[in-house]
This record gives C-alpha cells, structure tokens and sequence, in this order.
C-alpha cells in the first residue's frame, strides 16, 4: 500500500509557492476546486504520488460543501509559525475488490468520480467524510486507467513519500487500510498528518509540516 498523495494547507497560493521554490519542488498545475472556497497546486513526487497544496481562493464555499476550507482555516490558525500545514492523506489501491472489500468492512462511503478532462483521470473513493471526525485515517483510492502522468520544473529529483506521520492509533489505521501503508509513522493522539517526508535523490530528504 503505497501512499497516493498528502494535501496541505497554506495561507495564499504565494505563500505556498514561496516554500515551494525554497524547497527546489515545481508545480504542474493547479486549478480552482469548485464549490469548496479553495484552489490548489499539484507537485509531482513520482508517477502515482503527489503533494497537493490547498488555499483560499476568496470564494464562498457552496451551501452543503464539506468543511474543507474551515478545515484549513483552523489548522492554520492553530500553528501560525506554519507555512504548510498537513491536513489529509489518501492510500492508493491498485486492486479496485480490495478496496471496495475494506470499504464494506469498515461502512465506508464509496465514491466514482468521473474523468474532468486531459489529465484529469476518473477515480474510485473510499472513505471520504469519514475522516472529517477521525483525522487520522486516510481516504482509499484506485485510479481504473492509471494516475495522471505529470510533470514539472524541480530544481532538485524527488524520489517520492519516504514517509508520513500520523498523529492516530496503528491498529485502527492497519484495520482502516488492510495493513500498514508504506512508509506510515503513527504518534500519540487523534489529530492526524503530523508532517510529511519527501525523498531525492540528489540530497537529503525534506519534511514538510509541523515541527517534531
């Protein structure tokens, strides 16, 4: 079980481009999200394993949409010293039954997204909402025709998540994704994604989130 990608949040899209640019990591492309009051920029790790950065776009979210912007807002008026706070992780599944199994084991929501153009794949959601109360747990994805393939202008050669920590218990995590996610480090607490470890190969690794 491979990490899919981690979102974070940041205060303004200039914000995260600054730390973006400092950490020698390009963007291939970002996008407003609708309904939700944020944009986002995409950072390609390797094939199949993104950062994706989430901040507001001064839009009012649309009546009924998921919290996700007061998400944001809170956590990053919780830890001001920080420029990009980790907010969700998602788990990649390549077996679609295995995760529609662990989906109906757990009652999780399961969600087809459909493909919204060139470069942006259809995909199979599990988990979404339920990771609003238990921080901690990732949402489950199975991309049917394979991730987007991205690409950007990095100063330095990403590698991918070399690791991820989670502020959640192991076992309700394990039971939640059917083992333990590569690369996965679990503290004490509920709070969920602590911070997230990128590794290159052409230096030493960056963590990116709260302090330890």
């Amino acid at each position: 079980m491979e990490i899919d990608h981690v979102v974070l949040a940041a205060r303004t899209k200039t914000d995260a481009e600054q730390v973006l640019g400092e950490t020698g990591l390009g963007i291939a492309r970002g996008r407003t999200i609708p309904g939700l009051g944020l944009s986002n920029l995409v950072v390609p790790l390797r094939y199949g394993q993104v950062l994706e950065i989430h901040y507001p776009n001064g839009e009012a979210p649309a009546p009924g949409a998921p919290p996700l912007l007061e998400f944001d807002t809170e956590a990053l008026a919780a830890h001001p010293s920080q420029p990009l706070v980790p907010m969700a992780w998602l788990v990649a599944f390549g077996d679609e039954q295995r995760l529609r199994e662990l989906a109906a084991t757990n009652g999780m929501s399961v969600i087809e997204v459909p493909a919204e153009g060139p470069g942006f794949p259809p995909y199979t959601l599990a988990g979404f909402g339920a990771n609003f109360d238990r921080r901690f747990l990732p949402c489950l994805i199975h991309w049917p025709e394979g991730p987007a393939v991205l690409s950007a202008a990095h100063r330095r050669q990403p590698v991918g998540i070399t690791g991820i920590d989670v502020a959640g218990p192991a076992d309700v995590i394990e039971g939640w994704c059917g083992g333990k996610p590569n690369g996965l480090r679990t503290a004490p607490g509920t709070a969920g994604p602590l911070r997230v470890e990128i590794g290159f190969a052409d230096g030493a690794p960056l963590t990116l989130g709260l302090a330890e």
